[in-house]
Formats: C-alpha cells, structure tokens, sequence
C-alpha cells in the first residue's frame, strides 16, 4: 500500500495548504517523501516541538511528523512553512484551562467568547482582553512604589553620599552624589506588562481593534515605563496587596504570551500568529490550580514538592500534587498527572507513583489523566494502594472537575 493509501485508509488526512502543514494532536502524520524536502524535516527534528521519522521501508518512504505535546502554529522560517497543530479538546476547554493554570478566574474571560473557535481567535481575544486592563488601569493611575536611586545633584535630596562626594569636591565638582527615594510607576508591576505588549505587535495581530488597542496600550505604558527584556518567571510569586491585586490576572496573561511566545518561536513572514502550548505542562497546572480552588477545607495541596533521595540533595524527586492533612500535617496522597490517552497506564507510570508514595510515607497514590479513554485502574504494590482518575478535559472543566473531586475525596478520605 503506498503512504497516500495509507493516510486515507487510517483517517489521518494530512494535507499540506500552501506554506500550512496540518497535523492534530498526539496523531502521526505521513507524508510522501516527494511533498517534503530533507532540509525542513532537520529544522524540525533538531527543534524541540516535533518528532520527525525520515524516510524507510517500514513507513513507506515517508516523512512522519508527531507532535511532542505541543498544540499551535510553529514556523519553519528559512522554507516558509507554518506547522499546525490542532488539540484534541475543542478551543473553548483550552481557553478554561489557561483561566485556571494562569490565574485568569477573576477577568470573566468567557464574557463574549462564544466565537472562538481557533487558536488565532484564542490569541487575539487574550491580546486584546490584556491591552484594554491596561488602559483601564492607565486611566485610574499606575501602580507606583518607592525605589531607591543614585544620582549627582547641585542640590541636596535625601541622603548625601559622603566619601563619593568628597572624592568628587577633590577633583572640583560642586555636585553632590545623592541617594533618595522616588515614589514612580516605573517598577517590575508596570515594566512586566510594557515588555509584553512590546512584543505582541511582533506576532502579526490580524484584528485590527486588536492592533489598535495594544499599540494604544503600549504608548500609554512606554512614555512612564522602561521597556526591558524580561523572562516569564517575573510574572511568578509576585507579592500583590489591594493597591496593585488587579495586576495579577494581567501578569498572568503577560505569562502566558512571553512563556508561550518567546525567542523560540520566530515569526518569520507568515500571515499566521505563531505560537505554542505544551499540554502536558498545562494540563499539570490546570489541574493544580482547579484543586488549589476546590479542595475542602482541611486539605493542603503541595505543587512540585522537591522530596530528597539522599542527604546531599544529589537525588531528587519532584512530585508534581501532594495533598496533607492539615490537623496533622501528614500525608495524605501523591498524585501524578500524565497527558495520556492510552488504554491503560503504563507501566512505568505506576512504578513511579509508587516510588513517590514509598518516599512520602503514604499508602495511596494516584494517577490523573486526561481523558475517559483511559480505563480506570485499581492496583496494589506492597503496601501501596495505586489507582487512576480521570479529569476529563472534553467536557466542561468545572464539571469535569467536580465528578473529578468526588471519586478523589472517595479514595483520600474514604
């Protein structure tokens, strides 16, 4: 059977539209080693979002793509082609997923959403919801804070640096060096959000309400504010009080643009927002944070618990949900997520969650995958109690999430 016989028998329906290369989550594509040229599957298979097999006999002299858990719109930029990758939950789940995995509950962002239903409406709505809470907040007043600054004056503020302005006075200054404090907008709070919509305009906004609202946005930040380069982390354990909380859900979107749409994605010149979201990571924190909201009072959830293997710290595990009694501050269950959607766990994946429970001193441990085409397990390892929940991302994510909880709570505190 030749490979384009193949693809229509199996469903895979891989077609290549202009500089457009569709693929769907977790499902190979082949490709007819006559449509795809050897340069472009290197610059592929040495990037980090898509597994490339090169031509064989076994795959019938074909290129086969697979994504390695990334959704979105990826540029091969020195061939001009734009990878497409399509999820397997529809666009609104994810759009409920990012609310939850970055803190974005307190937005609505499902106000007036209906109509999205690709990943360019995903993004461009998240642009735009961002530029007009700037505006909003640049209407109201910035965010100011007092900063400790240096500077050579002809008059006295704040404190007088003596030994600087000594040396000065000897080489015949009549200046003196300063330190004082400057109660300004222009801090992390404010750099954090000009950074971003700095690089928006960069990914080819196609709405042009969208254009205008972040270039509006920008200006308005830009004439008070230093535009550095920042990494995604400054956007993470963030100290907000109630003059700057409504800050936080906007640092949460500043997150997701800079983690989703970095150096890593070049833009290139496509008529395309490129950009990418790695699932198993998401899906890791959606449901962390969807617990963190839910869990009943009583229950502390811990997120990437580091659990040390020796007493140097040369081994490590980390554990991606641990939940505690609080009376008594002991373990209750570790919990893994796996975006996976096979038959059955895998092996390795009980091995590991025994390991975790081992090392926490706790008899029950419990996988989490995504999707109800997982069955359901119950096992025992030794002492260890091992079972599998599913939280389904297909369907609504708090009902998803509430079924979710219940069978939980049955095997936490039965």
């Amino acid at each position: 059977m030749d490979c384009a016989c193949r693809e229509q028998a199996q469903g895979l329906d891989c077609v290549m539209v202009g500089r457009v290369i569709e693929l769907e989550e977790e499902i190979a594509r082949s490709i007819p080693s006559t449509e795809f040229d050897e340069e472009t599957a290197l610059a592929l298979y040495h990037g980090s979002h898509i597994e490339v097999d090169f031509p064989n006999p076994p795959n019938d002299q074909c290129y086969v793509l697979r994504s390695r858990g990334y959704v979105g719109q990826i540029p091969v930029a020195e061939d001009s082609i734009l990878i497409r990758i399509s999820p397997k939950v529809p666009i609104l789940n994810l759009f409920r997923m990012l609310e939850y995995a970055y803190d974005l509950k307190s937005f609505q962002l499902l106000e007036g959403m209906s109509t999205v239903d690709s990943l360019d409406d995903l993004f461009e709505n998240l642009a735009a919801i961002l530029a007009k809470r700037v505006l909003d907040r640049v209407r109201k007043g910035l965010y100011c804070d007092y900063i400790i600054d240096e500077e050579s004056l002809s008059y006295i503020r704040g404190q007088i640096k003596v030994m600087p302005s000594l040396r000065a006075a000897m080489r015949g200054s009549t200046r003196l060096e300063c330190e004082y404090e400057e109660h300004t907008p222009n801090v992390d709070d404010n750099r954090i959000l000009a950074w971003t919509l700095y690089q928006l305009p960069r990914f080819r906004l196609k709405r042009e309400d969208v254009q205008h609202h972040v270039r509006q946005a920008y200006r308005a930040l830009a004439s008070t504010v230093d535009v550095k380069s920042l990494e995604p982390r400054v956007c993470i354990n963030r100290f907000y009080h109630r003059l700057n909380d409504d800050y936080r859900p906007m640092h949460g979107l500043c997150r997701f643009f800079l983690e989703h749409c970095g150096p890593g994605i070049e833009v290139g010149e496509h008529e395309f927002i490129p950009f990418v979201l790695h699932m198993p990571i998401l899906f890791e924190s959606f449901v962390a944070k969807w617990l963190q909201a839910n869990l009943p009072t009583g229950i502390r959830l811990e997120t990437q618990y580091k659990a040390d293997l020796d007493e140097d710290g040369m081994f490590v595990f980390r554990i991606d949900l641990v939940l505690i009694d609080v009376a008594s501050d002991s373990v209750l269950a570790v919990l893994d997520t796996k975006y996976k959607r096979k038959e059955r766990p895998d092996v390795a994946d009980i091995q590991q969650i025994v390991a975790y429970a081992v090392r926490m001193n706790t008899q029950k441990a419990i996988l989490i995958y995504p999707s109800t085409d997982t069955q359901a397990v119950i096992l025992k390892v030794g002492e260890v109690n091992i079972c599998s929940i599913i939280f389904d991302i297909g369907v609504d994510p708090d009902e998803a999430g509430r079924s979710f909880l219940e069978k939980l709570m049955a095997v936490v505190k039965p």
